[in-house]
């Protein structure tokens, strides 16, 4: 079995933790290859560049590998579509072979559009199996996000790219706090898009700047600078709170970069928590021993 990371979208993993959502028949479309994600139902049969895992699978290929190669004219496959990535149905098969065998780019499929409703708030609790569909679900709050405050990535400087759940719920609420409160509530009558932007100008990409002078990033391997700004705000919450003023983004960014420069995810732990989870982790080993 491949690693975790290599393993197709379980779209029964992405559909609980969908709201609501309906389906619509799109009908017959060529679609990209490298938009496929995931599966409806065979998720642990298919690495993500959908080679067959077992040896029933490997036959199945070689028959469909066969087919093709004859020239036999085979049906569309079947696919969801969720966003601009798709989830077999059927086909998994034909689409493996069109990909290796041909190198194909584009194939024939019968699309049915899952048209959903996502919300994120601070109190959801998401099911998830593996990396995957978690970073399935990341793009899930992304698009969230962005449909609530009217900004797009497309034509920001810096997109707006979080690598773990629960963050975009973070940042909407420090536009939402933004519009109520900037300048006397100026924007607080206003489309959020005004608010929105404003923050963006005047707020995230000052901080960038900030990073760039000590070229944090860099420290942060797989991260952004969306993560960052998330994190840094954060930690000069948790300042100010100790000395009973704001200290300001300038100084907790070079705090933040002195103390967590190349961190593991357990140095963002507060102590107390980590001597709970060496303790279990302890009586784990005496149960076992």
């Amino acid at each position: 079995m491949s690693e975790e990371k290599d393993i197709l979208v379980d779209f029964g993993t992405i559909e609980k933790n969908l709201q609501k959502y309906k389906i619509k028949d799109k009908g017959i479309q060529a679609i990209a290859t490298d938009k496929i994600v995931g599966s409806l139902n065979r998720y642990n049969d298919f690495s993500e560049n959908l080679l067959p895992y077992r040896g029933d699978s490997s036959i199945r290929y070689a028959n469909i590998e066969r087919a093709m190669l004859a020239g036999v004219n085979l049906p569309p496959i079947q696919v969801y579509q969720i966003l601009d990535s798709y989830f077999i149905i059927d086909g998994h098969h034909r689409t493996a072979v069109a990909k290796k065998l041909f190198n194909a780019e584009y194939i024939d499929a019968e699309v049915f559009e899952v048209q959903f409703e996502f919300d994120i708030h601070a109190a959801k609790n998401y099911s998830y199996c593996n990396d995957s569909a978690k970073n399935f679900l990341i793009r899930l709050e992304e698009d969230s996000f962005l449909k609530k405050t009217h900004l797009s990535n497309a034509v920001l400087k810096y997109p707006l790219k979080l690598t773990e759940l629960k963050t975009y719920v973070k940042l909407l609420d420090e536009i939402e706090n933004y519009k109520a409160n900037y300048n006397k509530g100026e924007f607080s009558k206003k489309h959020i898009v005004f608010a929105s932007y404003h923050w963006y100008e005047h707020r995230f990409l000052p901080s960038i700047s900030i990073m760039e002078e000590d070229n944090i990033l860099s420290g942060f391997p797989k991260r952004t600078y969306a993560d960052l700004y998330i994190w840094i705000q954060q930690h000069k919450y948790y300042l100010s709170q100790k000395v009973g003023y704001d200290v300001g983004f300038d100084f907790t960014a070079h705090d933040f970069f002195k103390k967590y420069k190349k961190f593991k995810p357990s140095d963002l732990i507060p102590s107390k928590i980590k001597e709970i989870l060496s303790d279990i982790r302890e009586r784990i080993k005496d149960f076992r021993e």
